[in-house]
């Protein structure tokens, strides 16, 4: 166990042969913690970048803090990024983490060093995981998907776009005292929709942007109301992270100015990370580095540029940044003006989005959106940025899966492919970079004879031996699931459950639970996902968000036939993001309900409904599910059965299988 007064954790790597007496490199190798920060976690791992040419020699790893060691590795790392595990139990402070590193077979002694954060933890804290490339938000991995937007923020586009399935939003402003309450009515409005807010701070930052100058201040008066701005906002829990310069190396901004602006954010807010984003040469960003947590790249290639720079700069990137920190991507949405002589088409989105991610991208963010059809001006091709919005939060638990995965290729130039394996399920991607149909010809350096699942279309591919085929329409996607695991899955589920599409499992359509109406409640920011982050079994559960209390959305589920004089069994498993204080609902039609108070952890909640014996008794009914409280809560395993002996009484211990 660690004790408050060790303040430098010394992480030593030595071989079987060999002595530490000779100079020191403190060039090849490079080490980072994991997590950008820790704060709740029992656990940590720091990430060791071991040099191409050294990862199959054989090295021993000790972990240690003052000497006593904590940690031991022994074997050939086989890949780049080494993890070391580590228990935790420090105190919050600054450590520095050193490495001393010896490789079998050669006599030079290599060192690195990191500073590892650990940090009280705060409810709107972001973490960036440098392993994954995603972010860790409200205790669960986020993939920031969204877009920049225009001063002044219209009160309806949060709501308009959130439905939509964008989470993140980045309006450009002006950090001026008297547009304040601007600023705060639209961080209001995200926190109560569950958007996020990736804070544009560049009018007194780093500069760049649209319409970002301010005239006549000083650089003392910027830094005063950059403070005074932080301060404001950095325990709001709309925030995501703090947007500080727009193409520094366009503008020629030197790293050193950033720099500085970068440290005195971090002392004011160290719970947040930093973002810049670059115009070509996109690899000057590595100049910068010291002065950010997140690196964008803003490639606008259409109409004069092929597509494919997107997914190359975002492979570039991922080239150096990869393990150290995340890549977002600013895709196009824009066109007809300036130096871009249209938009994109709604293919030419998809395909450049899709190779961003297949490259490496773990955050998306067009440029720009002003509604309702300003920018960009095809309604389509926004409403096919909201598809693949949806598609990417389903795809989230695979994209920042740390597991290894099961490497797959494609037989053409022309299409690109990655995979990622996530709970025994593989996850394959793949994107045509070409304006004209292709087959796709894909292999798994895995035998496996079975279907693959072809996510968003409803239907199923062959694989046999390890090979399937598809066809990619011009500049399409397709994304497949492949399930690897062995044995038949528990299930929750009553042998005579009456709810179709109990555990929302049918993904026929993006985005949506397939069996069930919805209705409105007042508030039309309120929504209703598909969450694959957040599940009892399967893949889903239907997370509701009520930015308002009392007007919730309503789902009122796909009915059954009822029965005068009968007892009805429900159930429902459910959990919310907070401890205590957020309430729902569940009824039989108009025949019964009961309110149940959420926690935070997944929790059986049931009831039983008596159908009355009356003449005009409706021939079916359905079960309708709200919250009564504004907040976030998750759903899963609805269930609904008839008590077959309707003398009998319910009783919530007994197994309802054995009625």
């Amino acid at each position: 166990m660690f004790k408050k007064s060790l303040l430098i954790i010394v992480l030593i790597i030595i071989s079987y042969e060999g002595s530490f007496c000779q100079s020191a490199d403190s060039t090849s190798f490079k080490l980072c913690s994991r997590l950008s920060f820790y704060s709740y976690e029992d656990s940590g791992e720091m990430l060791l970048h071991v040099p191409q040419y050294m990862i199959y020699n054989r090295i021993e790893v000790s972990l240690a803090s003052g000497g006593n060691e904590f940690c031991r590795w022994n074997g050939v790392p086989g890949k780049k990024i080494l993890r070391l595990p580590f228990n935790l139990s420090l105190q919050p402070s600054n450590y520095i983490a050193d490495a001393a590193i010896k490789v079998s077979g050669r006599s030079t002694r290599y060192t690195a060093s990191t500073e590892l954060t650990i940090l009280p933890y705060k409810p709107n804290e972001v973490k960036t995981d440098r392993f994954t490339g995603g972010l860790i938000v409200n205790k669960r991995i986020f993939f920031p998907f969204g877009f920049y937007t225009y001063t002044p923020v219209h009160p309806t586009l949060p709501e308009e776009e959130v439905v939509k399935g964008f989470n993140t939003i980045s309006p450009y402003q002006r950090i001026i005292p008297s547009t304040f309450p601007m600023r705060k009515a639209y961080m209001d409005r995200c926190a109560q929709l569950g958007m996020k807010v990736h804070y544009n701070l560049l009018s007194v930052s780093g500069g760049g942007g649209v319409s970002s100058k301010i005239e006549g201040i000083s650089e003392q008066q910027k830094k005063e109301l950059l403070v005074s701005e932080i301060k404001a906002f950095r325990d709001h829990p709309a925030l995501l992270a703090w947007y500080i310069a727009d193409e520094p190396n366009g503008f020629k901004i030197h790293p050193d100015s950033l720099i500085q602006i970068y440290k005195l954010i971090k002392e004011l807010d160290p719970w947040h990370p930093v973002s810049v984003v670059f115009m070509a040469p996109f690899m000057s960003s590595r100049q910068y580095a010291d002065a950010l947590d997140i690196v964008m790249a803003d490639p606008y290639p259409v109409p004069g540029t092929p597509i494919t720079i997107v997914g190359d700069v975002a492979g570039q990137l991922m080239s150096e940044f990869s393990g150290k920190k995340p890549v977002w991507i600013v895709p196009q949405a824009f066109g007809g003006g300036e130096w871009w002589e249209r938009e994109p088409t709604l293919q030419e989105l998809r395909s450049m989005t899709y190779q961003s991610i297949i490259k490496g991208a773990r955050g998306i963010q067009y440029f720009v959106r002003q509604g309702l059809n300003l920018f960009p001006k095809s309604t389509s091709a926004w409403a096919e940025c909201g598809r693949m919005a949806v598609e990417i939060a389903e795809l989230t638990p695979w994209l920042l899966s740390d597991e290894e995965t099961i490497a797959v290729r494609s037989g053409s130039k022309d299409i690109i492919v990655t995979s990622a394996l996530h709970d025994g399920q593989l996850m394959i991607m793949a994107v045509n970079k070409t304006n004209a149909p292709q087959r796709a010809d894909l292999s798994i350096a895995r035998a496996v004879s079975t279907k693959a699942k072809v996510l968003f279309e409803n239907r199923n591919v062959n694989v046999s031996g390890g090979f399937f085929s598809d066809q990619l329409s011009a500049f399409g996607s397709q994304v497949y699931l492949i399930n690897l695991k062995t044995g038949k899955e528990p299930s929750a589920r009553w042998k005579k459950n009456l709810i179709i599409d109990p555990g929302f499992e049918d993904s026929s359509s993006p985005g949506i639970p397939a069996s069930c109406y919805a209705r409105g409640g007042g508030d039309r920011g309120a929504t209703y996902f598909p969450d694959s982050r957040e599940h009892i079994e399967g893949n889903h559960s239907i997370r509701i968000i009520t930015p308002t209390a009392g007007k919730s959305i309503k789902l009122r589920f796909f009915p059954f036939t009822g029965r005068n004089g009968a007892i009805y069994y429900i159930s429902v498993w459910a959990k919310a993001d907070q401890e205590r204080g957020q309430y729902f609902e569940i009824s039989l039609g108009d025949y019964g309900s009961t309110k149940f108070e959420l926690t935070n952890d997944w929790q059986e909640y049931v009831t039983n409904v008596t159908i009355p014996y009356f003449n005009d008794q409706p021939p079916r009914t359905n079960i309708i599910l709200q919250m009564l409280s504004a907040g976030v809560a998750w759903f899963d395993m609805l269930q609904a059965m008839e008590c077959v002996d309707i003398n009998r009484s319910i009783n919530p211990e007994l197994n309802p299988n054995d009625y």
